[in-house]
């Protein structure tokens, strides 16, 4: 006779499998520190930004608008090229007012400069964080 083993359950979860897995690829601009440009001649301001796309507020536009887009992006520790310019479509603007966007017709490395740029900000992110929490420490 054969026994199946019973199968152990795990509350440790994958982290490839969490909801926020997308996170870990997009940074979120927060407070004043916000990629600005221009999209069909009206200025708005990067909400979020991933090797796929961006977010920004609605400013009147429609789903599937299309525009050449342009942005300097600084990039620390780099020394390649900063400026990027791709085509950029809006895919569904959500209830929120949010227009969310795909990069169209990149290049391999258009893409890699803005996983690069995303990395860094988010290492920038964590030094900052890392260097409040040292500062509060030391006033106790």
């Amino acid at each position: 006779m054969f026994w199946k083993k019973p199968k152990q359950t795990s509350d440790i979860r994958d982290p490839l499998e969490t909801e926020d897995q997308r996170e870990a690829f997009r940074y979120i601009f927060k407070g004043d520190l916000r990629l600005s440009m221009d999209f069909k001649q009206k200025p708005v301001q990067v909400i979020n930004i991933s090797a796929g796309g961006m977010a920004f507020r609605d400013e009147g536009f429609a789903q599937y608008d299309v525009d050449q887009i342009h942005l300097i992006l600084d990039i620390p520790n780099y020394r390649g090229e900063l400026e990027f310019s791709a085509q950029l479509r809006i895919l569904d603007i959500s209830d929120q007012g949010i227009c969310h966007c795909i990069f169209e017709n990149c290049t391999i490395q258009e893409y890699e400069i803005i996983h690069k740029y995303v990395l860094e900000m988010q290492k920038k992110e964590m030094m900052r964080k890392s260097g409040n929490q040292m500062t509060q420490n030391q006033r106790r």
